[in-house]
């Protein structure tokens, strides 16, 4: 049963590693199977980069002894617990790409600048994914009135795949206590330079990224709350 299966396995066996995509090399399939057995060594995930970074970071995360590596970030405190692999150093820009909502109008993270975003990537078929999706909620909840922005953005891949089909799954899961958006042109996750599901980034309110998460957890817990907490107060 999945639900048995520590998050890095779930991750790796629910969708043919939940990230398989043309573009990935037989390299990186291999290192995210690699997965699947107890490492002796930690994948040394700093040495990479894009997808491959998060592999290395899901591997990593996965061995016992597992120690972040030295950060200057104001939120390396932050990485314990479920938040043990959390990244804090990529600095990259939020995506600029557009998606849609559930009418097909079209949107972008621009128009969250001035908040802290919460972008979740996420497929109706991922069961991490929609096992995490209503702490999501959740987290946002917490943070009514605020300037926290959580944004699912579903990943449009997968047979019988549609954004009616995906909108359906959503509805179940938070109703409408989140905006439901869609990614049916593949580019938004290529674009945040990951190749997780489910994966959470955390941009501040500059729109630059600060954190991010590529294993499931549950995102209201307190440690989850600090972080973005953290984050919202300026400190990155």
């Amino acid at each position: 049963m999945a639900e048995n299966r520590p998050p890095h396995i779930v991750l790796l066996s629910e969708f043919f590693v939940m990230t398989f995509r043309p573009a990935f090399s037989a390299a990186l399939l291999a290192l995210f199977a690699g997965a699947c057995q107890p490492a002796e060594t930690p994948a040394p995930a700093a040495e990479m980069s894009g997808p491959a970074a998060d592999a290395g970071v899901i591997l990593s995360c996965s061995h016992k002894d597992f120690q972040p590596p030295s950060s200057t970030s104001a939120l390396a405190g932050h990485r314990a617990g479920p938040l043990k692999c959390l990244d804090v150093d990529l600095d990259l820009a939020a995506p600029t790409s557009s998606f849609v909502d559930e009418t097909g109008a079209s949107h972008s993270f621009a128009e969250f600048k001035g908040k802290v975003l919460v972008y979740n990537i996420w497929a109706e078929w991922c069961g991490p994914c929609v096992k995490e999706m209503p702490s999501l909620a959740r987290l946002q909840k917490a943070f009514a009135g605020k300037d926290v922005a959580v944004v699912p953005v579903a990943y449009g891949f997968g047979k019988g795949v549609t954004k009616e089909s995906t909108l359906a799954k959503f509805r179940e899961l938070v109703g409408t206590d989140l905006p439901f958006f869609f990614d049916g042109e593949l580019v938004l996750q290529s674009e945040a330079q990951t190749g997780a599901l489910p994966a959470t980034l955390i941009y501040d309110k500059d729109g630059k990224e600060v954190a991010r998460l590529t294993v499931p957890t549950e995102w209201d817990s307190p440690e989850a709350v600090a972080l973005i907490q953290a984050v919202l107060d300026g400190k990155s």
